[in-house]
């Protein structure tokens, strides 16, 4: 008995280690980014490069913030970003919900499908919605970069929410229509209040996507105003210089909200993907 402890203490030591050098491989960009951000424009371009900031400084953020007009481009990514959420996460729901309550023909092929849209890379589609977008004159707009993002958000956001809802039991709405309620009200009072989980979860998956998509919103829009901030961080390197530190900066600004949505949605996001996953 005391050798099988040893072993198990053995394992969870290994286990822990592994863990801890494959988060520390992973985080490395970001710390690196973080103490670029902090350096003097001296500091980045002197050789060899030194990994700690001798005259750590905020000024690259204030910098960056003026000089890349962040402050546009914040207000523009954050405005799509919550209206695709919003949109894949209405539309999401009634799918849902609608696969998970009421039986059909072919809807195991039907949910397959769905998964199998993902399967594609999303560079195979530029084209075509570029076309379709120039067509619907909604190129240039915010309202076609919002409905490009809402196509490949929703496939996901219906199969998880989908999930979630087969795992509320049916008996729950069944009491609520007997004591009057018609579905609609017993969807969005008792169905949607004990879904949260699962909609914080894939809201969270929705909104990232959105937030750090470059490609269709590098085609879609010309604008310079209405650029995302993906985009305006790539357009700030020039031919003949980067400035580093600067560059850093607006991706540390680029990053802050995703951690913060996070934060604030992370109670219900384990709840939401373990249990609204798992059953198909």
């Amino acid at each position: 008995m005391y050798l099988s402890k040893k072993k198990r203490i053995r394992r969870a030591l290994l286990v822990h280690a592994a863990l801890f050098i494959l988060t520390f491989i992973i985080l490395l960009p970001v710390l690196w980014m973080i103490l670029t951000s902090l350096k003097p424009t001296a500091e980045t371009l002197k050789f060899p490069s030194t990994i700690l900031p001798d005259n750590p400084t905020i000024q690259n953020y204030l910098a960056a913030w003026k000089n890349m007009r962040l402050g546009t481009y914040f207000v523009n990514s954050l405005y799509v970003s919550l209206m695709t959420t919003f949109v894949a996460i209405v539309l999401g729901c009634m799918g849902g919900y609608a696969l998970a309550r009421f039986r059909m023909k072919g809807e195991k092929a039907y949910v397959m499908f769905i998964l199998v849209t993902r399967m594609f890379p999303a560079v195979v589609f530029l084209i075509p919605f570029f076309i379709m977008m120039r067509n619907l004159q909604l190129t240039d707009s915010f309202a076609g970069l919002i409905i490009s993002y809402t196509v490949f958000s929703l496939p996901f956001s219906i199969w998880l929410l989908r999930g979630f809802f087969r795992n509320i039991p049916s008996e729950l709405e069944e009491a609520a229509r007997i004591d009057g309620c018609t579905r609609l009200k017993a969807f969005t009072r008792i169905i949607l209040p004990l879904s949260a989980p699962g909609i914080a979860a894939t809201a969270v998956f929705c909104f990232i996507l959105a937030w750090n998509e470059f490609m269709f919103a590098n085609t879609l829009i010309m604008s310079d105003s209405k650029r995302m901030l993906t985009v305006a961080l790539v357009a700030s390197i020039s031919d003949f210089l980067v400035k580093w530190n600067e560059l850093m900066a607006g991706g540390m600004i680029t990053t802050i909200p995703v951690i913060i949505f996070y934060l604030f949605m992370q109670k219900y996001i384990t709840g939401g993907l373990t249990e609204g996953s798992v059953k198909g």
